[in-house]
């Protein structure tokens, strides 16, 4: 089998083990994305760019770790890059654009309702740090240990951050569920102590 033969069936074999990875992870990778970015549009535009950076490195993959983390720690790098990038800081006079930040977060919320309702906006709501851990528990069911090594943070920061996220979530529950019910009544008090 001469060279460019040979080349052949390497990005053949490459190619069907990427069209495997995107199958087997694409979704999972397209909501890790959005947990860190909250802009779909965005997350999918790194969706992409992980897949075209795990072809161009498949070769150089050295199996320390599994596909699911190697790829996961690579979707994390890019947003975290996005996060610190000039074109993300960029000042933007919103005064002009309201409207269209007004409709692009109208989105967001629906896709956020389509994905799990009222408790997942209110995990959405909370900061990175502590969206992304409790999404990753709850939602991917992924182990402590697993979170530790996709973000690259020690498990006792995990751990730490789902304590405080779940505690920032039960408030943010507790005070959903009481302004509801004022709002459904209009009363702070139940009718029978007012005659009284």
């Amino acid at each position: 089998m001469g060279k460019v033969e040979e080349s052949k069936l390497q990005d053949d074999l490459r190619t069907r083990q990427l069209e495997y990875l995107v199958q087997r992870f694409g979704k999972k990778i397209l909501k890790l994305a959005y947990y860190h970015l909250r802009d779909r549009q965005q997350a999918e535009d790194i969706v992409q760019e992980v897949f075209c950076r795990v072809y161009q490195n498949l070769d150089s993959f050295r199996q320390e770790s599994s596909y699911y983390t190697w790829i996961y720690r690579i979707t994390v790098n890019l947003c975290k890059d996005y996060l610190r990038s000039a074109y993300y800081r960029r000042i933007i006079p919103w005064s002009d654009f309201r409207y269209l930040d007004n409709l692009r977060k109208s989105e967001e919320r629906m896709f956020e309702a389509v994905e799990g309702g009222d408790v997942f906006r209110k995990v959405m709501d909370l900061p990175l740090k502590y969206r992304t851990v409790t999404a990753l528990y709850y939602f991917e069911e992924m182990t402590t240990q697993e979170i530790s090594q996709v973000l690259n943070i020690k498990e006792n920061a995990v751990r730490t951050r789902l304590t405080r996220a779940r505690k920032i979530l039960r408030d943010l529950l507790m005070r959903g569920e009481t302004s509801h019910g004022r709002q459904q009544t209009g009363r702070t008090t139940p009718r029978s102590q007012k005659s009284s």
